[in-house]
């Protein structure tokens, strides 16, 4: 260990020790939350490879994010108080940072920051639009290669920040074992809510290096359509219990055409504000699944307006708040294909993203270092981004010729029955809602100009080959 590392863990360590010890001297926890921020932001700011609009937006949302913990950190459980230093500063970007470095050595590229792994895709509900139930129960990821997977993580790619998803990680047997032996992760963990008992959150409480993300549809009649009756009372009430006991969690929204007005009103994001949500996640919901439903698509129109309710939502409240597909921004367009993250599924495909299923390789023959580095994602990551304007990111519903290509040239197989009908029937209707919603944004000179000016180009619309153009 260089004399540099044994100062930052001797830090982190005196600073994990410190918050539980100060927590309820407000002025202290400001002071101490406010040189944590600045030594992450001075870290993100001062990473070498980083171009400088990819910095500052980098930099803005970590501001966002800070400033939604800072809030909150004196009510956190001591756990939490003690694993959010350590996991984020010492764990994160010391342990992982030369790891990252090493990587960029040998390949040339950045490794991924994050990944998404689904253990189990089992659920209690059946909710419509949910593509967890459509694939198959055999052959699931069993807890000594989730372990595996996350250590490679760890030693490979230098990642400690790894997201939870399924179906309902909370039914998945091992969730807990795996949280504890990994407590130097930082585990964000998807999930509908509704298994959060007092025994469960006192779990968490006592863990302190896991936050549920919980979806919800906005207002209760809403959340019960599609999680069934009385799901909008007990998400709440799971709410309160972790509030309580001190675990931060989020809110998870799926955008559809039938939550619209829900989703995106003010009084949706108070009542999120008010449960004590520290952060929140937006998703729109895509034509994925065995039965895809052109008919649940956000129209143009609403996503353009989710992009503003999202906006305002962040002025509105200390909640940081993030939009899958309308904050390509602060990403440089697409996070996918191992670029910034990529999605292990409950049979060991890798995917390039939770919402495309397609795979070409399998954790039970490859290495995840191996993966990331296949032809078929370098290939990806090398067309990005997939045009200049990077609200419009995606692979598959913004640059609507990306994904087939990709899937023919490198053989790429549907990880489940279906769900290849996005690039076969769907591809029409997929290829005219992402040319409306070109036409859209480029026909609103504010948002042009804003995105031009953070690029340093001229204002207007470059035609950028989007949409398949």
């Amino acid at each position: 260990m260089k004399l540099g590392d044994i100062g930052s863990l001797v830090v982190s360590k005196g600073i994990s020790n410190l918050i539980p010890l100060i927590s309820r001297n407000p002025r202290l926890v400001q002071t101490l939350a406010g040189g944590i921020e600045k030594l992450a932001i001075d870290t993100i700011y001062n990473a070498p490879r980083t171009p400088p609009m990819v910095r500052d937006r980098k930099c803005e949302a970590a501001r966002i994010l800070f400033a939604a913990f800072r809030r909150r950190l004196p009510t956190y459980a001591p756990a939490v108080q003690r694993k959010l230093p350590m996991n984020i500063i010492y764990n994160n970007m010391h342990l992982g940072g030369p790891v990252r470095d090493e990587y960029f050595r040998k390949y040339g590229e950045e490794p991924p920051l994050l990944y998404t792994i689904s253990p189990s895709m089992r659920c209690d509900l059946r909710c419509f639009g949910c593509y967890a139930a459509e694939y198959a129960r055999q052959g699931e990821l069993t807890k000594e290669e989730v372990i595996d997977v996350i250590e490679q993580g760890k030693r490979d790619l230098g990642i400690y920040f790894v997201v939870v998803s399924g179906g309902e990680p909370t039914a998945w047997p091992h969730l807990l074992e795996v949280l504890e032996r990994h407590n130097d992760v930082f585990f964000q963990i998807y999930t509908h809510g509704m298994n959060f008992d007092e025994k469960l959150v006192s779990r968490f409480a006592e863990l302190g290096n896991a936050y549920p993300a919980i979806s919800i549809e906005g207002r209760p009649e809403n959340t019960d359509a599609r999680r069934g009756r009385g799901a909008h009372a007990k998400i709440l009430a799971s709410m309160r219990r972790l509030r309580d006991r001190g675990v931060p969690f989020g809110f998870s929204v799926t955008h559809t055409r039938l939550n619209h007005d829900a989703v995106t009103s003010d009084e949706f994001a108070d009542s999120m504000h008010e449960a004590g949500a520290t952060f929140g996640w937006y998703f729109q919901y895509v034509p994925t699944g065995r039965n895809p439903q052109m008919e649940l698509v956000p129209t143009p129109e609403q996503r353009l307006a989710r992009f503003e309710a999202v906006d305002r939502f962040r002025a509105r409240h200390p909640v940081a708040i993030f939009d899958f597909w309308n904050d390509g921004e602060a990403s440089s367009g697409c996070i996918a294909w191992g670029k910034t993250y990529f999605h292990v599924n409950a049979q060991g495909n890798v995917e390039p993203c939770v919402f495309i299923h397609f795979a070409k390789d399998n954790i039970r023959a490859k290495r995840l270092v191996d993966i990331v580095q296949s032809p078929c994602f370098r290939e990806a990551r090398s067309m990005m981004p997939f045009n200049r304007d990077y609200r419009f990111p995606c692979s598959f519903i913004d640059n609507v010729d990306v994904l087939p290509a990709l899937v023919r040239k490198h053989g790429m197989s549907p990880t489940h029955e279906g769900a290849e009908r996005i690039i076969e029937d769907l591809a029409p209707a997929v290829r005219e809602n992402a040319r409306k919603y070109w036409d859209l944004i480029c026909q609103d000179p504010l948002l042009v100009r804003s995105t031009y000016e953070r690029q340093g180009q001229p204002a207007g619309c470059a035609g950028c080959g989007a949409a398949g153009n």
